[in-house]
């Protein structure tokens, strides 16, 4: 089970109410909360490190790196998120305060930008569009967006797999229920770049293919012609899905029983 933030339940609510489908608010992606910190310091069992020149320390890793990076003032970064349950796809844009994030969620398009404070929900077939206010920080959803690490991730091990990727395993306990996430981040040997994330929970395994990633250069405004657009009515208040407020969200395995 996640617990989605209000950023993402407005989210599902726009697309719910542009697309007819109120029923989006289903998720089958499990994946532990990640209100990240950038720097942590938990020991790790230098044992467990397979080679000379691999990490041995949390705050050593190429994922702590990565994870700060992420938390910088910009970011872009493509991805697609596969599990047995479903199939989505996300590019996501921060530059300072606001965002864009164009993605297919349980098979419906979405175009969502954050500029200063508002959101706005595109539908650029009809040039409509649905706004928002909201009260969170763009900053709060940084690492959760990029799966990111956090103090509660402890490090299991730095190794290099068959195909000369360098994979960093960590666990981190789930406070809901009584089993252990794994969660396993590939890098290029040699760029070091970020190329996938494993999240394995309860027996379900999610994969996070990093399609590209960069902080540098990254511009986040309206389409040109915004000011042609018209603006739609849009009730927070629909009772299909509660506004404002941390909605749990079942795992895939739960939702198909």
């Amino acid at each position: 089970m996640k617990k989605i933030t209000a950023l993402l339940v407005s989210l599902i609510m726009s697309c719910a109410v542009m697309a007819g489908c109120s029923d989006s608010s289903s998720s089958s992606s499990s994946k532990a909360d990640s209100t990240s910190k950038a720097e942590t310091s938990a020991a790790a069992d230098e044992s467990t490190a397979s080679e000379a020149g691999t990490a041995t320390d949390l705050e050593d890793t190429l994922t702590a790196q990565y994870t700060k990076k992420i938390q910088g003032e910009s970011l872009a970064i493509d991805m697609t998120v596969a599990s047995e349950y479903d199939n989505s796809s996300a590019v996501v844009e921060i530059a300072g305060g606001n965002m864009h994030m164009k993605m297919n969620f349980m098979g419906v398009d979405m175009d969502i930008y954050n500029i200063d404070g508002v959101m706005y929900t595109l539908d650029s077939e009809s040039k409509t569009y649905y706004t928002v206010d909201m009260e969170e920080s763009i900053d709060d959803f940084k690492s959760e967006i990029g799966y990111g690490i956090n103090d509660s991730y402890k490090f299991i091990s730095s190794e290099t797999t068959d195909d000369g990727l360098i994979c960093e395993t960590f666990e981190s306990d789930s406070d809901d229920y009584s089993f252990t996430t794994t969660f396993k981040y590939y890098f290029n040997a040699d760029t070091k770049d970020i190329v996938k994330i494993e999240t394995i929970s309860d027996g379900s395994t999610t994969t996070v293919t990093v399609n590209s990633f960069t902080t540098e250069n990254v511009e986040v405004k309206l389409p040109d012609d915004f000011d042609s657009w018209t603006e739609q009515s849009f009730d927070k208040d629909t009772e299909d899905i509660p506004y404002d407020a941390e909605l749990d969200v079942e795992s895939g395995a739960e939702s198909a029983e």
